[in-house]
């Protein structure tokens, strides 16, 4: 009877940390509740999602991924998902206050430093985060980062449009129309993106599956604007300036990523201890379209460089 109740007590005990993993938790920071997740346990990495304006749902597989080796905090950026200000403006949604929102998550859960990585957008803004805060970084891991001086988006779009077939761009155009877009700016603007999903991607099958997994709610493009202004008012010659930090960086890049491979090996340049991956028939999500490759290529590196 007794090693019945004891094996009683460990069930219940396993369920109930199975329930915690995963809840929000939430840190104040600068009069703003800001959220975040946990996954797994192991080494910390603070995955940093893209857009900018994406929620944090649309990293979940990556933490999937991730969390079986390591301890995923995934954080809803302020001005997405339950991180929201009641007034969206540059006092409330800015690079500054969104990095104090990081370091005020790390300093929650007693972390001198962490790993740090960013996906896309997320990627340029842990880089900013480096840049600002290097002492609280141990390692900075991108996945196709965006890169510093936005060079890419002189051909970004080419890339996207020149892997569409002729139904995504009927579907392209279909939601570009003024009348649509003006009935439902969100909406449309979601359907233009599901629609030039398959340019992000290698393989066509995994981008429509991604596409069609699409919400409305899975984006918040107020954010993404009042992001877009402060990065124009602050941080267009960014990459122009010397790097100060000096911890290990893994730059991974779909080879078919349509930010371009000039964006990675100028990120490469950039940092004085930098190693640099190539995923072959990869695109931007690498982790969806390779997740054994990226994992491979994340432990090695941060087994290195623990």
């Amino acid at each position: 009877m007794k090693t019945i109740r004891i094996t009683t007590f460990f069930l219940l005990a396993l369920l109930l940390f199975k329930q915690a993993e995963g809840q929000y938790e939430k840190v104040n920071s600068n009069g703003l509740d800001i959220y975040y997740r946990i996954f797994g346990q192991g080494q910390p990495i603070l995955i940093i999602g893209g857009g900018p304006g994406d929620v944090s749902d649309r990293c979940l597989s990556l933490c999937d991924l991730l969390s079986k080796n390591y301890q995923c905090i995934l954080v809803d950026q302020r001005g997405t998902g339950k991180s929201a200000p009641a007034i969206f403006d540059s006092t409330t949604i800015n690079i500054d206050l969104t990095l104090k929102d990081f370091e005020a998550i790390r300093e929650q859960l007693g972390l001198k430093d962490w790993n740090v990585l960013g996906f896309s957008y997320g990627g340029f803004l842990a880089s900013v985060y480096g840049e600002k805060y290097p002492s609280s970084i141990s390692s900075l891991i991108t996945l196709g980062s965006m890169g510093f001086d936005f060079s890419t988006f002189r051909y970004f779009s080419d890339n996207i449009m020149s892997k569409l077939w002729q139904s995504d761009l009927d579907a392209l155009e279909y939601w570009s129309d003024s009348a649509r877009y003006a009935a439902d700016t969100h909406h449309a603007i979601v359907e233009t993106i599901r629609a030039m999903m398959p340019g992000y991607f290698f393989d066509r099958e995994k981008a429509l599956i991604e596409g069609k997994n699409m919400k409305d709610s899975d984006f918040d493009f107020e954010m993404g604007n009042w992001i877009w202004i402060d990065i124009q008012k602050k941080y267009l010659d960014f990459g122009n300036k010397e790097s100060i930090f000096n911890k290990p960086v893994l730059i991974i890049q779909g080879r078919q990523d349509p930010t371009g491979e000039a964006v990675a090996i100028n990120n490469s340049n950039y940092y004085k201890n930098s190693t640099l991956v190539f995923v072959e028939k990869s695109g931007h999500y690498s982790w969806i379209e390779q997740p054994e490759k990226v994992l491979t290529a994340i432990n090695e590196f941060l087994s290195i460089n623990k």
